[in-house]
């Protein structure tokens, strides 16, 4: 029997997770809690110890990852996501993969928030730290969340 995540069969795991040649990618699943942002933290650090970037993506991680937790079905009773890094020479890409059912992100500052808010802002912190930040994907299947750092 297959396993299927969100109900969604391998085949389209496999299509959305979109594997890449070149470099190393580590992926690991983890359960759809905030209390698993520091274990989150601890696999990029420890993925990324000799990296001029580490403490970077590791900001980034736990800011894409609560978003998650918080705005999709991955953060509902036996929800999921997935944390990949993938590490070439010149580029290091973090990836939050969600289980779906959830807002598109929206990067940038938003110019329509309340400057003394407590939420809203990581997204504005992910695309300052990072080089480059995108999603991909659907409502069905999940989105895929990304930022890509250069180390020096």
């Amino acid at each position: 029997m297959a396993v299927v995540w969100n109900d969604v069969a391998p085949a389209l795991i496999e299509e959305m997770v979109g594997l890449r040649p070149g470099g190393m990618t580590y992926r690991r699943v983890f359960p759809g809690r905030p209390d698993r942002i520091p274990a989150v933290r601890r696999f990029i650090r420890f993925l990324l110890e000799d990296s001029t970037c580490r403490d970077d993506a590791e900001q980034i991680v736990a800011e894409l990852v609560a978003n998650a937790v918080a705005h999709t079905s991955s953060g509902r009773e036996r929800g999921t996501f997935i944390v990949e890094l993938t590490r070439r020479t010149t580029l290091v890409r973090v990836t939050v993969y969600d289980r779906g059912w959830g807002a598109t992100p929206r990067f940038g500052t938003r110019r329509d928030a309340d400057p003394l808010a407590e939420h809203g802002r990581g997204l504005a912190v992910v695309t300052a730290l990072a080089s480059k930040v995108g999603f991909r994907g659907t409502q069905r299947t999940g989105h895929a969340v990304w930022a890509e750092l250069f180390p020096v």
